[in-house]
């Protein structure tokens, strides 16, 4: 993701760092978390962070940079869609180029047990291109292996299950990085 051709990682972090500032939670979850791309935005404000991966070595890589340099810090190895989420409730939650690989009635009633009432969860969707392939090629070729599971989410379908596991949508703005991808960000209120 942090190719210059592919050009996420920044934005990824970028919206993470932009959200934590706007809402200033307490307690926040990454979802996704690969190596920990953003935490090093994490303010002094945000008391626990819960980082979240399907993939064992994307945690291990991520708590060995970030364990000794941010209080507060979990990691768990899970599966959004299938497992029990196996951490308290947090006031945010983070999903950012996540939900494309999911089941969403699953992953969102999941996410919804771990949002505090009152709390947030900001989706990061990447929007569909008539100039560009879902996932942009790259040198390497495992990468590839993920067409057969990615599907682009319209948004309106995101906000439909997540209005099912109890959120409501309050705010969504659209985002294009210099590669010419499209991705949209939603913002969802906890009831």
């Amino acid at each position: 993701m942090s190719l210059p051709t592919v050009d996420q990682a920044v934005m990824t972090a970028t919206e993470l760092s932009r959200v934590l500032s706007q809402f200033t939670p307490e307690s926040v979850a990454v979802i996704g978390c690969a190596g920990g791309n953003g935490f090093d935005a994490i303010p002094a404000s945000t008391k626990r962070v819960v980082g979240v991966d399907i993939n064992h070595s994307y945690i291990a890589r991520a708590a060995e940079r970030y364990e000794q340099r941010i209080p507060g810090l979990e990691f768990h190895v899970a599966d959004v869609q299938s497992d029990h989420l196996p951490f308290e409730p947090v006031e945010l939650i983070y999903a950012s180029l996540v939900l494309e690989y999911v089941s969403l009635p699953e992953s969102l009633d999941n996410l919804a047990r771990v949002c505090l009432p009152g709390g947030r969860l900001v989706t990061l969707l990447q929007q569909p291109s008539t100039t560009m392939t879902a996932l942009t090629p790259s040198p390497y070729n495992t990468i590839q292996s993920l067409n057969k599971i990615m599907r682009l989410v319209p948004s309106s379908e995101c906000a439909g299950y997540a209005a099912s596991a109890g959120f409501t949508l309050e705010s969504e703005k659209s985002l294009t990085i210099k590669s010419g991808k499209s991705f949209l960000v939603q913002v969802y209120y906890r009831q």
